[in-house]
C-alpha cells in the first residue's frame, strides 16, 4: 500500500518509488506544485502490490530501488498490463543496456541526483509522445 497518497484532482497521475523518505517526500510535494496526481511508495514491492498503481501513466522509480531493481519493477508492471512509461533514475553513468531496455519502451534514464527542472522536463517530454489521452484501460 502506498505510504503517501495526495490528489491534486488536476494533472497527470505520477507514482513516486524511492527509498529515501526525505528525497520521495521532497519530490512528491514538487510534483503536487506542479499539478501531477502523485502516488509514492516507499518500496517497489509496494508499487507492485498497490491495484491503483497501474492507472497512473508515469512511474520514478530509482535503478537501484529498495526491494528491487527498477527494471524488474517496470518489467513486473508491463507484465501486469500497465501500459505507461518510466523515469528511471541511476547513479552512475548508466550501462548500454538499460539505456537500450529504457529507449525500447520509451523510458528515460536520468542521473539520481537529477534536479526539479530535467525532472519535470522529462516528465512533460513523456507526456508529449504519448501520454496525453491516457486511459488504462484502453
Amino acid at each position: 500500500m502506498t505510504d503517501q497518497s495526495i490528489q491534486s484532482h488536476d494533472g497527470i497521475g505520477v507514482s513516486l518509488v524511492d527509498g529515501d523518505p526525505a528525497i520521495r517526500r521532497a519530490r512528491q510535494i514538487m510534483l503536487l506544485s506542479e499539478r501531477y496526481d502523485v502516488r509514492s511508495y516507499a518500496t517497489s514491492a509496494a508499487l507492485l502490490a498497490d491495484p491503483r498503481s497501474r492507472d497512473f501513466p508515469c512511474i520514478i522509480v530509482d535503478v537501484e530501488s529498495a526491494g528491487g531493481s527498477g527494471m524488474e519493477t517496470l518489467h513486473a508492471m508491463r507484465a501486469s498490463g500497465w501500459r505507461g512509461k518510466a523515469i528511471l533514475l541511476d547513479g552512475t553513468a548508466p550501462p548500454p543496456a538499460l539505456i537500450h531496455a529504457a529507449e525500447r519502451h520509451g523510458d528515460r534514464v536520468l542521473d539520481r541526483s537529477t534536479g526539479d527542472a530535467p525532472l519535470l522536463t522529462a516528465i512533460a517530454a513523456s507526456i508529449d509522445h504519448g501520454w496525453s489521452g491516457w486511459n488504462a484501460d484502453g
